[in-house]
C-alpha cells in the first residue's frame, strides 16, 4: 500500500467534506499532484513545522501527533496512475534544482525519495481506505460514519 499522510484535525475534515484528494502545486508554473509515500508508518516529510511566537519552528513527530493528530489514506501500490518521484517531478514541471533541494530537505527530515510517489488526477475517497493513528497503531476509519 501507499499512503497519503495528513493531519487529522486540520486537513482531514476538509478532505472528507470535499470527497476527494486534490493535488497541489507550489506555484502556478507547476501541475498539481497528489503525493503518496510507501513509508509503512509515517512519512517524515509529512511532519510540518508550526508557527510559534512569529517564527516557523520544526516539530518532532510526537509533537505533531499531539498537536494535529495523524491520519492517512491508503491506496494499492499497483495503481497504474502512480508515478515515482522523478517522473512525477518531471510531469509537474518541477525544475531539477528544485527537485534536488526538496530531496535534500526531505532526506534531512528522515525521508527517502525512493518512497515518494504521486498521482496527477484527483482521487475520489471511495477509492481509498482511511486510517487514524491511535497510540502507535493505525486503525481503520469508516468514512461513511466520519463524514
Amino acid at each position: 500500500m501507499l499512503y497519503h499522510y495528513t493531519s487529522e484535525r486540520q486537513h482531514l475534515p476538509k478532505i472528507l467534506a470535499s470527497g476527494v484528494l486534490r493535488g497541489r502545486a507550489d506555484n502556478d508554473q507547476e501541475r498539481p499532484l497528489v503525493w503518496f509515500s510507501s513509508h509503512p508508518f509515517w512519512e517524515p516529510t509529512a511532519t510540518k513545522p508550526r508557527w510559534l511566537g512569529g517564527l516557523l519552528a520544526n516539530q518532532t513527530f510526537e509533537q505533531y501527533r499531539e498537536m494535529a493528530g495523524c491520519a492517512r489514506f491508503a491506496l494499492p501500490a499497483d495503481d497504474r496512475r502512480l508515478m515515482d518521484w522523478r517522473k512525477a517531478c518531471k510531469f509537474a514541471g518541477i525544475p531539477k534544482r528544485d527537485r534536488w533541494a526538496m530531496e535534500e530537505t526531505g532526506i534531512k527530515a528522515g525521508g527517502n525519495p525512493k518512497q515518494w510517489f504521486a498521482m496527477a488526477e484527483t482521487v475520489p475517497l471511495s477509492e481509498l481506505r482511511l486510517e487514524r493513528l491511535s497510540g502507535d497503531k493505525w486503525e481503520f476509519v469508516d468514512m461513511e460514519v466520519e463524514a
